[in-house]
């Protein structure tokens, strides 16, 4: 686990980001992913950043969004809210879904498979060893 502090998170933010690539994504959000970089990403980027970190640090959140699908961020310890693919709302001017937001806990089956690929590959971007 990498220690909880601004400089980290934000590395960590860049790299998930830089690492996200349409192979993470379940098979029915690649095509809309492709005009919208950061689509279908949410689960798989912030269960990475919550693994980064611990769950005593982050703790996932979800809710459904105006168009019916689950969108996924983390919130921190003090209550600072980090949704690293927030863009993919702000890009066509709509707003994520964060006001009915529930506490949550990683999926399970693909989604745990894609969690631990980028996971995989953010910590070696990171410096750290992989898991």
């Amino acid at each position: 686990m990498i220690e909880y502090n601004e400089t980290n998170l934000n590395k960590a933010i860049q790299i998930i980001k830089d690492n996200l690539t349409p192979d993470l994504l379940p098979k029915k959000w690649i095509k809309r992913n492709s005009t919208n970089p950061m689509f279908g990403h949410c689960h798989t980027a912030s269960a990475t950043l919550q693994k980064m970190f611990g769950t005593k640090n982050l703790k996932l959140y979800r809710a459904l969004d105006d168009e019916d699908i689950w969108h996924w961020w983390c919130v921190d310890k003090d209550g600072k809210l980090i949704d690293i693919t927030e863009s993919q709302y702000t890009v066509d001017g709509r707003t994520p879904p964060h006001d009915k937001g529930v506490k949550s806990s990683m999926l399970g089956f693909g989604y745990r498979k894609r969690v631990l690929e980028l996971l995989d590959r953010s910590l070696s971007s990171f410096g750290t060893p992989p898991l």
